[in-house]
């Protein structure tokens, strides 16, 4: 993601996604179930190019990531909607009928990041160590955001 200046990614393009992503403890993979099966992608091995969704500029992967099927994942931090790390900030995807908006909030402050037309975007999971946000995207696949990115911009106007 730094190598591209973005702070999001499309990890895993498949309109076949099943229920969240699942965090390992360490933050380094995300499991997915994939049209019925449990995969696992290794961020620290993965390589993106510069691409385009909803007008944002976004990490695309280059080759399809190499993913590894495992037995089943254990549950993480995750919601329908939104959820709140420790520090206060609150990751929230608003659905309105057929679009999406990523919100992020700390205390009384709130930004949106990006909406959708017509995508519905939900069921978030936030990596154990709260650095990274992943959602789902029923038109894509799984995203990741890297919430330490978003959060710098609370900073300057507390």
């Amino acid at each position: 993601m730094t190598s591209l200046h973005v702070d999001t990614v499309l990890l895993i393009p498949s309109q076949g996604i099943d229920g969240f992503a699942v965090w390992s403890p360490d933050s380094r993979y995300l499991a997915a179930n994939v049209g019925g099966k449990w995969y696992k992608v290794d961020l620290s091995n993965v390589h993106f190019e510069e691409g385009k969704w909803h007008g944002r500029r976004i990490g695309v992967v280059v080759r399809k990531a190499r993913i590894e099927p495992i037995a089943e994942a254990k549950e993480t931090k995750h919601g329908e909607s939104a959820v709140i790390a420790k520090s206060g900030l609150k990751a929230e995807i608003r659905r309105e009928r057929m679009s999406s908006s990523f919100i992020l909030t700390r205390r009384s402050q709130s930004t949106v990041v990006w909406k959708t037309d017509m995508e519905n975007c939900g069921a978030v999971s936030l990596s154990p160590d709260e650095q990274y946000l992943a959602y789902i995207c029923e038109t894509n696949g799984i995203f990741v955001t890297d919430l330490s990115s978003k959060t710098q911009s609370f900073q300057g106007r507390q």
